[in-house]
């Protein structure tokens, strides 16, 4: 066994250094502790000791690279095995799940362990800028430690359950989102103290999990490190909760393996003759509309399916505002309204998101695209119909929101503002863009590559969308145009697809050529 391991282990590190994309991380990674010194440089000229606020900026960077990696590095550990089914072959030379699992996952997590020892030199700047001690950055480096040992060991079980690397890194994703969003809901839901058909002990089951909650969270751990004035405890309660999670996720993966190993099956509209003639019937005059919205998006069931699913969403905030409030007789008052305009939004928002990074990956994986290449359209005639299936896919969330704006247009219109609605719409579309063009060079990780990016680009240059709204505004108060925000939101979106997104698209479509041309 320990000869299995130690070939497993070896090859996975030489594999994961000849990779060019953890290098790419690391050389991204570096370049911006880089501008996190530049900017501490640029703060000690006005005289304040910028070390705390640069130690700040490494450790929330951190915090960002390892929950990316972990649905995205470190989640493919046993899927790509899986992918390219050589999971059993490897069980058939006898090579049991404790080794396959602990090489597998072992060498991705020391290498990403090397990256946070690699960042200690450059870390302690922050001592010699002023504001920072020592013990506090040990401390936030064996948080951090402990962290992505635990984020690491999740997303390791999420690769053993799950039959492909997207599948892993959706379930990944989820429970990580699910994670950071249990803070701020059990708190509210723990502040219902006024509320009569919400009893006390499941208000005080509420606050016990998110205190134990906020004991693993890594955000309120570094908190209390960087308010911290003494040498404080370097082994503190996170740290020990979140090694003890993250070896119980080892062992499930371990206990599971054996059970979740089969391969996937594929045949996801049954066997009955019935049953295909309801599900699928007769092909569309757009064929790649029709494959696309029924083979990849689950066709009218999975879309009603939505549209239920949506419906259920309103109709528990609505129930919610009936039991709160007994004597109206109003479905949703202007801050529910809002609040489910919002929640519907982001669904729809992670829909599209989903729908991008499987549209074309999903021919890659297949070998499908020399096949699809012989009908008689073109690229972007191909492309564009598989867009459409998307759109279909996506009617039952656009119809909610057609429903909510309709049902209290000023409950909507008032808090949006053109800069906001500009903003969030490029960046869904600018996310979009970069999940499907990395989708055709990636095997996986192509959605959480895109979402960092897309989120470091707006963090850096805010200033830009801004600055063209200012411009526009004062353009058109000029020349007495009245609708200046319009105007700014035009000039806004049609500059963002000019050069970042329409460079995307033509990319996108020379790709695909290049694939169908191998």
């Amino acid at each position: 066994m320990i000869s299995g391991t130690q070939t497993l282990f070896n090859w996975s590190l030489r594999a994961d250094t000849k990779s060019i994309y953890p290098h790419i991380v690391r050389a991204c990674f570096t370049g911006f502790m880089l501008l996190a010194v530049l900017a501490a440089w640029a703060n000690s000229l006005s005289g304040v000791a910028p070390g705390l606020e640069f130690f700040e900026w490494i450790c929330r960077l951190n915090v960002l690279l390892i929950s990316v990696s972990g649905i995205s590095y470190f989640v493919s550990a046993v899927t790509e095995e899986k992918d390219s089914g050589t999971l059993a072959l490897l069980r058939l030379a006898g090579v049991t799940p404790l080794v396959i699992v602990l090489s597998k996952s072992t060498s991705r997590l020391i290498s990403a362990l090397m990256l946070l020892m690699i960042q200690l030199p450059f870390t302690f700047l922050a001592i010699t800028l002023g504001g920072v001690t020592w013990q506090q950055i040990i401390g936030a480096y064996l948080a951090l430690a402990a962290w992505m040992c635990m984020v690491a060991n999740v997303a390791l079980f999420c690769s053993v359950r799950c039959n492909t690397s997207g599948r892993a890194a959706t379930l990944a994703t989820s429970v990580l989102l699910l994670f950071f969003a249990a803070g701020p809901i059990l708190t509210g839901v723990a502040g219902l103290t006024g509320v009569s058909w919400i009893s006390p002990q499941f208000l005080a089951v509420c606050e016990n999990l998110h205190r134990h909650q906020q004991s693993i969270l890594i955000t309120t751990r570094l908190t209390e490190i960087f308010s911290a004035t003494g040498a404080g405890d370097f082994l503190a309660l996170q740290f020990w909760r979140s090694v003890t999670v993250g070896a119980a996720m080892f062992l499930l993966s371990i206990v599971f393996f054996n059970r979740y190993s089969e391969p996937a099956d594929d045949n996801t509209h049954g066997t009955s003759a019935k049953v295909r003639r309801f599900t699928i019937g007769r092909c569309w005059k757009l064929p790649i509309v029709w494959k696309d919205f029924l083979f990849f998006t689950g066709g009218r069931t999975f879309m009603f399916t939505k549209f239920f699913g949506y419906t259920l969403l309103v109709a528990g905030i609505s129930a919610f505002h009936q039991l709160d409030h007994r004597d109206t007789t109003e479905w949703l008052n202007n801050e529910l309204t809002w609040n489910a305009f919002i929640a519907v939004t982001c669904l729809l928002c992670v829909e599209v998101l989903l729908y991008a990074s499987g549209s074309l990956f999903q021919e890659v994986r297949q070998s499908t695209i020399s096949s699809l290449t012989m009908l008689p359209c073109s690229t972007p005639h191909l492309l564009l119909q598989k867009l459409g299936a998307c759109g279909l896919a996506l009617t039952p969330g656009a119809l909610w929101l057609v429903i909510l704006l309709a049902y209290r247009p000023s409950a909507i219109t008032e808090p949006l503002s053109g800069t906001a609605v500009v903003s969030v719409v490029f960046e869904v579309l600018l996310c979009a863009h970069l999940t499907v063009l990395l989708s055709l060079y990636t095997r996986w990780a192509a959605l959480p590559i895109a979402i960092f990016v897309t989120a470091i680009s707006f963090m850096c240059c805010p200033f830009i969308t801004l600055t063209i709204f200012e411009f526009s505004g004062r353009l058109a108060r000029l020349n007495g145009i009245s609708w200046s925000i319009f105007l700014g939101a035009i000039v806004n979106f049609m500059w963002g697809w000019l050069f970042v997104l329409l460079p995307m698209e033509i990319e996108i479509i020379n790709r695909w050529n290049r694939l169908s041309r191998e």
